[in-house]
């Protein structure tokens, strides 16, 4: 009964537990491996013991505690075929000193948000342990999906400040981290993924940034380019803020100190501030006509162009809209119109489609938290590694 429960203690069957001891900080196995009775390559029963040996092998912490197995392994002569025998064990892969739970303990906790640091203190080890088990780890480029969406994010790894990550649309999994989002990069990138598979790719999702329109034009021709939601509303947006930087330079300081603070007010539709926040966004656009010309063109795009059900109808309310802004003369809305103008094809799409980055977006927050919790990663294998096994 206590040889069954000491085999239970280390969940391997070809494991005999003799001693335990317990200190403080410390709980220190001794076991061997049981004996063997026949020869495993010809099957004879004459062998005899060669020698022993004590193997040192870390294993998942008890009771709060590091632990260490002392494993004495015996090794055989076989009298028949005259082969040397090794003593085998489930306990521990072959030129490990780790064992196998401990391993996939730590393999686990690279699904979470930890730091390496924070994992070899939880388990025990050395952070150059941790980095070792993150070696023998494989991340491989998953397949391209129908719907890929593509963006950049900050992770200041390897040389380069930004790197592109790519999505798919469908089951919001990642699909690769590229080492950087400059445009030779990303095209030498895509042009080393066979052609047959980038034209699985159907819809091509993206802020509206002219690298990622030259790599569709490049290599995704076939599909529909679809500019992200957020990023041509912020268009807008950034119109408006700029005509109110602008009006606020020349007004009483205790007026554009209010004007300042109550800025988001002004940027946010309508339709959703309350009666209050109504009556001080009427306040604040009694003291600029060019203010207030500007909060209407930001009205009727949310009003009119926002609300349409398909491409087509979006096609004609957007060009309408241009033409009106062109008319206001406003010199901030230069920038938005060019923008509108050169993406027309690619916002509009976003009507029949209703595809987006917010998923991407998301899954940049867990990245920045990775890097914020291990005060960045300079190794962009590593880096490019984490970022794969995360759930």
């Amino acid at each position: 009964m206590q040889e069954y429960n000491t085999i239970n203690l280390l969940a391997c069957k070809d494991v005999v537990v003799d001693k335990i001891k317990d200190s403080e900080s410390l709980v220190v196995i001794e076991a061997r491996t049981k004996s063997l009775e026949s020869c495993p390559y010809c099957g004879s029963k004459h062998i005899c013991v060669h020698d022993h040996r004590i193997q040192k092998i870390k294993d998942t912490q008890m009771h709060g505690k590091k632990c260490i197995i002392k494993l004495r392994k015996t090794r055989y002569n076989c009298k028949c075929c005259g082969k040397r025998i090794n003593s085998k064990t489930d306990l521990v892969a072959k030129k490990m000193t780790m064992t196998k739970r401990l391993i996939a303990s730590i393999t686990r906790e690279f699904k979470e948000l930890y730091s390496i640091k924070s994992i070899s203190r939880r388990y025990s080890v050395s952070t150059s342990t941790v980095t070792r088990v993150l070696s023998y780890l494989s991340a491989k480029r998953k397949s391209l999906p129908k719907v890929l969406l593509i963006d950049e994010f900050k992770g200041d790894s390897g040389s380069y400040k930004y790197q592109c990550s790519l999505l798919d649309g469908i089951t919001h999994e990642i699909i690769d981290i590229v080492r950087s989002r400059q445009e030779n990069i990303l095209l030498e990138y895509f042009k080393n993924i066979p052609k047959k598979e980038r034209d699985k790719v159907e819809i091509f999702v993206s802020d509206m940034s002219k690298t990622f329109k030259n790599i569709k034009n490049a290599y995704f021709k076939k599909a529909v380019h679809i500019a992200d939601k957020y990023h041509f509303v912020r268009q807008v947006s950034w119109s408006l803020e700029n005509v109110r930087k602008r009006i606020q330079k020349d007004i009483p300081s205790k007026l554009r100190k209010y004007l300042k603070r109550s800025k988001s007010i002004l940027t946010k539709p309508m339709l959703k501030l309350n009666d209050d926040q109504k009556r001080e966004a009427a306040l604040m656009l009694e003291i600029s006509e060019e203010l207030r010309l500007a909060y209407g063109l930001k009205e009727s795009f949310y009003q009119e162009v926002l609300i349409q059900k398909n491409k087509e109808q979006a096609q004609y309310k957007v060009n309408a809209w241009i033409d009106i802004c062109k008319k206001s003369k406003l010199k901030e809305f230069r920038s938005c119109i060019t923008a509108f103008t050169n993406w027309s094809d690619e916002i509009t799409n976003s009507f029949d489609y209703k595809h987006s980055n917010g998923a991407l977006e998301g899954k940049h927050t867990k990245i920045k938290t990775l890097k914020r919790n291990s005060f960045g990663m300079r190794n962009f294998e590593r880096f490019r590694k984490r970022i794969m096994l995360l759930d």
